[in-house]
């Protein structure tokens, strides 16, 4: 029987936080189709300065639908997107509290120097 942390060339990880990142649309690409996603439980991108292209890449990627958790909070995503977001991982439990704006297409980080 196959356990679904168990797999060739990849960690047993099922939680992964890539947080607090100037470049959060660019892993949110990368993780559209990243294999290790398939395995996690918790996936967190949370304080980082997503906006709403990264947000459309996850939904259009590999489903999430099998997570637990989803943590976003401090993004830059209007409400349409938030909703259709929430709407796609019906289920899963998705934290986009901390909306902030892009004050002119300047975003920031929740911590910085």
């Amino acid at each position: 029987m196959s356990n679904r942390h168990e797999h060739p060339g990849l960690p047993a990880l099922n939680h992964l936080g890539l947080m607090d990142s100037e470049i959060s649309d660019e892993i949110a690409t990368a993780l559209a189709s990243a294999p290790i996603v398939a395995r996690l439980r918790e996936l967190d991108l949370s304080i980082g300065t997503l906006i709403n292209a990264g947000a459309e890449v996850l939904m259009a990627g590999q489903p999430l639908t099998h997570l637990d958790r989803l943590d976003a909070r401090h993004h830059f995503l209007d409400e349409a997107t938030q909703s259709r977001l929430r709407s796609a991982l019906a289920g899963v439990d998705v934290d986009l509290s901390d909306t902030r704006n892009d004050w002119g297409g300047k975003r920031y980080v929740e911590v910085s120097e």
